[in-house]
């Protein structure tokens, strides 16, 4: 009987140690699962490593947890690009033009006057045309041309007329008097071509101021240009 309650009482005893060493192992693992939650709610991570010992001594394995956090960063980067262009400067070129007459309407028409010296226009032509047009003689006939062209300009433009292109056309003329009177004066061929020219202006002139004026002022008829008689040839005999 003393045998039977002993091994009955040995057994019991066992189921006892039984049952304690399984509810240790039981809350180790609850508290390995509570520190890794807790790892995890923090927002870092972290490894932990947990043992926990049975109060028998015998060891519990090892529960490993592992958090990965993926980080995300972005780069921005700049390039400068450096080019090297080659600029070819100009020289600067300094044009300077001739004076031009200044077109005014502020004269008023003097028609007396102004018929005075279309008159002396049609005469200085009609002068002009049976001269040698070389020599000193033919550059001052000239050159009173120019001045008669010149008391022109001073006087207001005829009614009826456009102010710039009357105003230019006897700044035109005075500038060919003067130039054909230099080249009378040295004896240049080219007096006579350009007198011809300030002839066939003149009665342009003349004209446009005939229809503004209901006037009548015409040209002479070109008479023959006077030339030297050839000088008779020698023959020898």
């Amino acid at each position: 009987m003393r045998r039977a309650r002993a091994t009955s009482t040995t057994r019991a005893s066992s189921a006892t140690s039984a049952t304690s060493a399984t509810s240790v192992v039981v809350v180790g693992v609850l508290g390995l699962l509570a520190a890794a939650l807790a790892g995890c709610s923090s927002g870092e991570p972290q490894v932990e490593l947990s043992q926990v010992g049975a109060a028998t001594g015998t060891p519990v394995p090892t529960q490993t947890v592992t958090v990965t956090q993926v980080e995300t960063r972005t780069v921005t980067a700049t390039t400068t690009r450096v080019q090297t262009a080659t600029v070819t400067v100009s020289p600067t070129v300094t044009v300077t033009a001739l004076p031009h007459p200044t077109l005014t309407t502020s004269a008023v028409f003097n028609r007396p006057a102004a018929q005075a010296d279309y008159g002396n226009l049609v005469g200085d032509v009609g002068v002009l045309d049976r001269m040698t047009l070389s020599g000193n003689a033919a550059a001052l006939q000239l050159d009173l041309l120019g001045q008669h062209l010149s008391g022109l300009a001073a006087n207001g433009p005829p009614p009826g007329l456009d102010p710039p292109s009357y105003y230019g056309r006897l700044y035109s003329l005075g500038l060919f008097a003067r130039a054909a009177s230099d080249e009378a004066q040295a004896g240049s061929p080219v007096a006579a071509s350009r007198y011809t020219v300030i002839r066939q202006e003149t009665g342009v002139l003349l004209s446009l101021v005939d229809g503004a004026l209901s006037t009548r002022f015409v040209l002479p008829p070109p008479a023959p240009r006077v030339t030297s008689p050839a000088a008779p040839s020698s023959t020898a005999r």
